[in-house]
């Protein structure tokens, strides 16, 4: 009964923190911005946002963000 109760305990935690990371790293790009992929590196992650801002696919305007969950992957996040 305990060891139930516990893993309940950390399996909720878990959860809250994974959604305050990825509450965190939505606040940091500001309103407009919308999660297109995730990379495994920095320069990657800004060839393909460039990439996309040159074929008219998203503006100019993008991010590359370390993902919180994730040590070594980059998100990117564009405004259309």
């Amino acid at each position: 009964m305990h060891r139930r109760i516990a893993a309940l305990a950390v399996t909720v935690a878990t959860a809250g923190t994974m959604l305050l990371g990825a509450a965190s790293t939505a606040s940091a790009t500001g309103p407009g911005f919308y999660l297109r992929s995730h990379h495994a590196s920095l320069a990657e992650c800004q060839a393909v946002g460039n990439a996309g801002a040159d074929n008219a696919l998203w503006s100019r305007v993008f991010i590359c963000n370390p993902f919180a969950g994730k040590p070594g992957v980059y998100e990117l996040w564009v405004r259309y």
